[in-house]
């Protein structure tokens, strides 16, 4: 027993040996053992301590809920004195930023925006006071600079969201569920009728969520304005799937995400798009993660559309 411990006591994330045959706990890390109130494991079953959320119809393409977080798992063979065991590894997403990174991105963001706001509307005062000029060629200009520093507006708008993503947290849940269509209906009445007109919704048999209302809408808004922005679907159909208390699935059918924006996805200023600063899966992913949920690319594929799904924690193990 002491030589398994020592194969797996060198990670600072959770680290499992299994007996490959019923994937009973063989050995457990540290890591492992601490994060479970240190109950021996040896014996257990698996699923008895980490839940696994499969995502799509790939082979080990799946999440895994353990020690209030979800993880990536890694599993291979190993052998050890003439016996087989299954290693499995657990580690954050590399493409989820941790806290100490997104605080120092969100410091960066609150200096950047201390040193501009004020300049800019000094300019915009400025503008404001010479529009009554009488050529139109140099009202055209005015104009012209008039939308330049409309549109750094609303970039500093956006980068106010992720500096105040607190703002988007209830103190506390809801103590009763939320009627995931419900809210979705209500949600989509604020849109324009031509995006309303595109958005498809397709519930299955339990549509109660355990989770706020109000950042439940949060969440899905955020996930369905990054898919209607889409610039390759921006004219495709748009779907909302319910599919359990558990997940909720928005699919776009433009082109899908390239793979070094996926590598990095819920970082901020990753996008694809223009005239985008990539906002919107970082705050959506931070107001998840608060609630033991998590923000998942689900699909990213030119026939089944690019699919990001919003998975809850699982109720058993829910505190």
């Amino acid at each position: 027993m002491n030589s398994l411990r020592t194969l797996i006591s060198g990670s600072a994330d959770p680290v499992f040996l299994l007996n490959p045959d019923d994937q009973t706990i063989v050995a457990a890390n540290d890591t492992a053992i601490s994060a479970c109130g240190d109950v021996d494991l040896v014996g257990k079953k698996l699923d008895q301590v980490v839940h696994f959320e499969t995502l799509s119809d790939q082979p080990n393409d799946e999440i895994a809920y353990f020690n209030n977080q979800w993880l990536v798992p890694h599993s291979r063979r190993i052998k050890l004195n003439h016996k087989t065991y299954n290693k499995l590894d657990l580690a954050p997403s590399s493409s989820i930023p941790d806290d100490n990174t997104l605080f120092t991105i969100r410091k960066m963001i609150a200096v950047l925006l201390h040193r501009l706001r004020s300049p800019m509307t000094g300019m915009q005062g400025y503008l404001e006071m010479i529009q009554d000029v009488k050529h139109d060629n140099d009202k055209r200009k005015l104009a012209k600079v008039g939308e330049g520093l409309d549109y750094l507006f609303e970039i500093m708008d956006e980068l106010e969201l992720l500096h105040h993503a607190e703002a988007y947290l209830e103190d506390e849940p809801n103590a009763t569920a939320s009627d995931a269509e419900t809210v979705i209906r209500q949600m989509l009445i604020e849109y324009p009728v031509e995006l309303r007109n595109r958005v498809k919704i397709e519930t299955h048999t339990n549509q109660q969520f355990e989770f706020n209302s109000a950042e439940l809408k949060q969440i899905v808004t955020l996930l369905l304005n990054n898919s209607a922005e889409h610039q390759s679907g921006i004219n495709k159909p748009v779907k909302i799937d319910i599919h359990s208390g558990r997940k909720i699935t928005v699919t776009n059918f433009g082109t899908p995400i390239p793979d070094e924006v996926v590598d990095n996805l819920y970082f901020p200023f990753v996008t694809t798009k223009a005239n985008n600063l990539g906002i919107g899966l970082s705050l959506a992913q931070l107001i998840a993660g608060r609630r033991g949920a998590t923000i998942v690319l689900t699909e990213n594929s030119p026939v089944l559309g690019i699919s990001f799904s919003l998975i809850c924690k699982p109720q058993e193990i829910s505190s």
